[in-house]
């Protein structure tokens, strides 16, 4: 395996702090989050930048449901957002009679509902102090949530194979983690998979390979079925912070960066061409969006 500094790229957004959940809707609008500053943004084809949900603090996961709306992640728990109305719904606030501090990366779980992961962004970026761990959740297409985990020190990424049998899970601190998942489509015992302390997003391809952004270190990584790193890119920016791939064109790998003290404004949303295709994020199909509609 080679390091590749990559050169090739397109940029669809940039000038951002630190941008998080970079999402493609079914429409081939590119959606994104500035994870530091504030605000979750769209950029559709031919038009600028649009500021969606300026206030929206923390957002780490965007995910689309059959219905239009937008499910955004963040401070306080998930909110869907009408584009068409500007209106928000709250979806989740508290877990088990807990009020969710934030939630970071969602995926949908193909049976309508969602997986995601709480976080202590509180600690993190306003008292300076060591978080509280966080938990692993889903949430059904009734709104029903179930708790899989309760010690994440960071839940990043979210991905389902392309056999539907897997769940894999980004737990920054530790690495990549694999569920495999049952009848009802609940993950079992996990395995760590992969050793990677700045893991951070995480998307499948078509033949069970995984890309993994890695935040701190500025790397892109990609690692076969086997859990063997075949690909390593690295770009101008510092950080490498999420992935996406869109159902617009799968062959198109999505990239979220990040600045830092050296670099404040180098988040950006980059696209490349990869040689397998990947899996687009499925939809959610809540039945609480559907009362709101």
């Amino acid at each position: 395996m080679r390091i590749q500094a990559n050169r090739d790229f397109e940029i669809v957004a940039e000038g951002f702090g630190f941008i998080e959940a970079p999402r493609t809707s079914p429409e081939g609008h590119v959606w994104f989050a500035d994870l530091v500053g504030k605000g979750v943004y769209r950029k559709r084809p031919g038009h600028g930048v649009e500021a969606m949900l300026p206030e929206r603090q923390w957002v780490g996961g965007i995910v689309f449901d059959e219905s239009g709306k937008v499910l955004c992640s963040g401070r306080g728990g998930i909110v869907g957002f009408d584009p068409a109305t500007g209106e928000t719904v709250n979806l989740l606030d508290e877990i088990e009679g807990e009020a969710v501090i934030a939630v970071n990366d969602m995926e949908a779980d193909g049976r309508g509902g969602l997986f995601g992961g709480t976080i202590d962004f509180v600690s993190i970026f306003e008292t300076n102090s060591t978080p509280e761990p966080g938990k692993l959740f889903h949430m059904s297409a009734a709104g029903d949530i179930k708790v899989l985990r309760r010690d994440v020190s960071a839940s990043n990424g979210l991905a389902l194979s392309p056999c539907g049998k897997w769940l894999y899970h980004s737990e920054t601190s530790r690495g990549v983690w694999r569920y495999a998942l049952g009848a009802d489509g609940m993950p079992g015992e996990g395995t760590l998979i992969v050793e990677l302390p700045d893991s951070d997003g995480l998307v499948m391809d078509v033949e069970g390979g995984f890309w993994v952004a890695c935040w701190e270190s500025g790397r892109l990584l990609h690692y076969d079925a086997h859990g063997v790193c075949t690909q390593c890119h690295t770009f101008p920016q510092p950080h490498i912070v999420s992935l996406d791939f869109g159902a617009d064109d799968p062959g198109l790998l999505t990239i979220s960066t990040g600045g830092n003290a050296n670099m404040p404004q180098a988040g950006a949303v980059l696209r490349i061409k990869v040689d397998t295709p990947g899996l687009p994020g499925k939809l959610t199909r809540l039945k609480t969006l559907e009362k709101h509609g």
